[in-house]
């Protein structure tokens, strides 16, 4: 029979959309963008490396060394400062976090803006809703990387270097580790994407998320030396998480403001930064 005689077959499979992972492509799609940028690799990569190895190496000198001493224990308090700390206090894990943040994450929605990128997701089977979780799991997987991932693997590691007593005593800590980094990623996530919605240059975008990043600690700084007080904590990103985080390691902090002030504002922070980005995508998608 000729080719041009034969009818087609009817494709009789089942379509199957995954509506639960169309964010996934997003989020691959960016990822392998930043992998080939060198200095992202290098920035995003070897600082943390080396940040969670000299951890590590703390781990076993003080289980394996006799004699080894050092000012400090692994206790709840040491995976509390390994996921997040202040400068004062030593390594400043708040650097890379941002790091990671304004390298991984500055020109997510700006450089879409800037191309017209968002018209073309969006004239595609996926939501705003799809757009916004696969731009923050992007930074969401590299923040993990920091501290979700590292913090349960050093947990792990010192239980397995000691004795089960200290299971026993402190089995709570990977619940703790697990809710602190959510907290910071969430937020230091959403906060990097909102600064990045407001414009279709990156650098105006890194700025903004810096001068709330690194500002409000030294706004803080400057009212506690006027005010002689801690109660104006609030205004300083940093101490949000280091009351959180002292709270979830069963710790006790210095400042003069109850923890759950400290988590509503957080609870603010990112529903702002959500509705912020809901209306910065949602008016894309109207105009198309």
């Amino acid at each position: 029979m000729p080719i041009h005689t034969q009818d087609y077959r009817h494709w009789e499979g089942t379509l199957n959309p995954r509506p639960y992972t169309r964010w996934w492509i997003i989020t691959k799609a960016e990822l392998k963008l930043l992998a080939q940028r060198k200095i992202v690799r290098l920035i995003v990569a070897i600082p943390p490396a080396i940040y969670i190895l000299v951890h590590a190496i703390l781990i076993y000198i003080l289980n394996q060394v006799p004699g080894a001493e050092f000012s400090f224990n692994i206790d709840n308090g040491f995976f509390q400062q390994f996921l997040f700390r202040n400068p004062s206090a030593g390594p400043p894990s708040s650097f890379l976090i941002a790091l990671i943040a304004i390298f991984g994450g500055s020109g997510l929605i700006a450089t879409d803006l800037k191309n017209n990128a968002l018209t073309l997701y969006l004239s595609k089977p996926i939501s705003w809703i799809d757009y916004l979780i696969g731009k923050c799991a992007v930074i969401g997987i590299l923040l993990g990387f920091l501290t979700l991932v590292p913090g349960l693997l050093l947990f792990l590691e010192h239980v397995l270097l000691t004795d089960t007593s200290f299971l026993k005593e402190n089995y709570w800590i990977p619940l703790s580790i697990i809710a602190y980094s959510v907290i910071i990623t969430l937020s230091s996530s959403l906060l990097m994407l909102l600064f990045s919605s407001l414009t279709s240059n990156p650098r105006y975008a890194i700025i903004g998320f810096c001068a709330v990043w690194f500002g409000s600690p030294i706004i803080y700084e400057i009212l506690t030396a006027i005010t002689r007080t801690s109660k104006i904590a609030l205004v300083s990103i940093w101490a949000h998480y280091d009351i959180l985080g002292t709270v979830l390691f069963a710790g006790s902090y210095n400042y003069a403001v109850h923890w759950v002030w400290a988590l509503l504002i957080q609870i603010a922070l990112i529903a702002v930064c959500l509705f912020v980005l809901h209306r910065r995508i949602r008016a894309v998608e109207i105009i198309k």
